[in-house]
């Protein structure tokens, strides 16, 4: 081994710890830097020839170290875990925020709610039964009716506004899902291009895992790893993104009149598969709570308000028909109707409402309540209106408590999982200063050595055979 060559190890060491300190500086640059992952220096040693030579053999201790190149340090299983739950959670959090919007049409329990109009609109029957001749008693029942109808009517109408705004807020996401899937394609090229060209490419894998997880975000995405650092991404088993190209997605359907008569669906507009084409899309995350609320939570909910409107007007016309008479001694016609879906109260006119079972003393006046106490009574119906709303807002609270305790549950494995993630892949300021220490130190020991050497060459050159000084 030559003399010179330990200048040559001395400044393997230099090149070697300054890198390290390098990167360890750039760790703590990018601290809040979202989805940045550390980075760590792969130092290899660089031995001596192992081939022998014709005359000669290398009897050297090495040449010293060299950066083989940049870790990136990341746990596949961890991330592939991560991009799962985090769709999960998505979706979970739109069903919560789906069913309160619904809780909030409802408005119960309170004063103002179908609950009370309903009981308001029983008691209004029950004071003209009372008091069957009185205008006061009949006039406030209509009003009351009125209201009843107006408050379900209005509700039927909130669902249906909350359904345009969730139809087009999916539409929005799923062009949202389309531009950072391009994204994605476009960190691909980036990325594999870096990577033949030998250079690191980890900044740029850092941002391309950013949007890989706003996908799982916003559709539940899988993903697979392939060559030079690309990654294909998944709906279900078809390819959203495959190395550099992306398939696109819309949205089928328009809910059908009324809404939440026909189906919503996301499907592939132009899928890498041809066969695949206008095929709906397995999508999870907040687009697939989307579609549930579209395909099944609203539509349900409307629906039965609906069969509640339909059943008061039942129930109330089946007692309200030609065998009651109204004060002039004439049948009982239709109280309420379905005009364009809506309920409607046909009767306005106080003297019409007909809450007798007799038509009188030929046809004089009213000779009684009896029709009207019949009607009181449908408050406490087996299965008529009220049992019915109540079954609707007892099952609308069990099931938005359900999803917000699934919210928490979800909430919980995913903080684990990004706790795992993080002390794996985030930046600890008391790890990167104490690899600083010791890459300062190394590099101080590298540059003390070839000082060493340095004394040792010119005591070599300078001194060897020069006698009396």
């Amino acid at each position: 081994m030559s003399t010179f060559s330990g200048l040559s190890v001395g400044l393997s060491s230099l090149y070697a710890s300054q890198r390290a300190l390098e990167l360890s500086g750039q760790n703590i640059s990018n601290v809040n830097t979202e989805g940045y992952s550390r980075q760590r220096a792969d130092l290899q040693s660089v031995g001596g020839p192992v081939e022998p030579a014709i005359h000669s053999k290398y009897d050297g201790a090495g040449n010293g170290v060299m950066v083989a190149g940049v870790d990136r340090l990341r746990d596949m299983f961890l991330e592939a875990r991560a991009l799962t739950e985090r769709g999960t959670a998505s979706g979970l959090a739109g069903d919560r925020v789906l069913l309160g919007r619904v809780e909030a049409v409802l408005s119960e329990p309170g004063d103002v709610g179908i609950q009370q109009q309903l009981a308001d609109f029983w008691d209004g029957w029950d004071d003209v039964a009372n008091k069957p001749d009185s205008l006061a008693a009949r006039s406030q029942l209509i009003e009351r009716a009125q209201t009843l109808a107006g408050g379900i009517n209005s509700a039927v109408d909130a669902l249906d506004a909350q359904y345009d705004a969730t139809h087009q807020q999916l539409t929005a996401t799923v062009l949202d899902i389309n531009a950072v899937a391009v994204g994605v394609a476009d960190f691909n090229r980036a990325i594999v291009s870096a990577t033949q060209a030998g250079l690191s490419p980890n900044d740029l894998l850092d941002k391309r895992d950013v949007l890989v997880q706003r996908l799982g975000e916003l559709a539940g995405v899988t993903v697979k790893h392939g060559e030079a650092g690309s990654v294909d991404v998944f709906l279900g088993d078809t390819a959203l993104v495959t190395g550099t190209t992306t398939a696109l997605l819309r949205v089928d359907g328009t809910g059908g009149t009324p809404p939440g008569s026909g189906s919503v669906a996301v499907v592939w507009a132009d899928a890498a598969d041809a066969d695949a084409t206008g095929v709906a899309a397995v999508v999870g995350g907040a687009a697939g709570s989307m579609l549930k609320g579209l395909n099944e939570v609203l539509p349900r909910y409307r629906g039965q308000l609906t069969a509640i409107a339909d059943t008061v007007r039942t129930q109330v016309d089946a007692v309200h028909d030609a065998s009651a008479f109204d004060q002039d001694g004439a049948p009982g016609e239709h109280f309420f109707v379905i005009t364009d879906g809506k309920l409607m109260v046909n009767v306005t006119d106080p003297a019409k409402i007909a809450a007798s079972a007799s038509a009188g003393a030929e046809g004089t006046g009213d000779r009684g309540g009896q029709k009207a106490a019949q009607l009181a009574e449908l408050s406490t119906a087996k299965g008529g209106a009220d049992e019915l709303y109540r079954r609707t807002v007892v099952a609308l609270g069990v099931e938005a408590q359900a999803a917000g305790r699934r919210v928490e549950i979800q909430d919980n494995i995913l903080s684990q999982i990004d706790a795992a993630r993080e002390s794996e892949s985030g930046v600890s300021l008391d790890e990167e200063m104490t690899n600083m220490l010791a890459f300062q130190k190394a590099y101080e020991s590298a540059a003390r050595f070839m000082s060493t050497i340095d004394e040792m060459l010119d005591t070599l050159i300078n001194r060897t055979g020069v006698v009396g000084r």
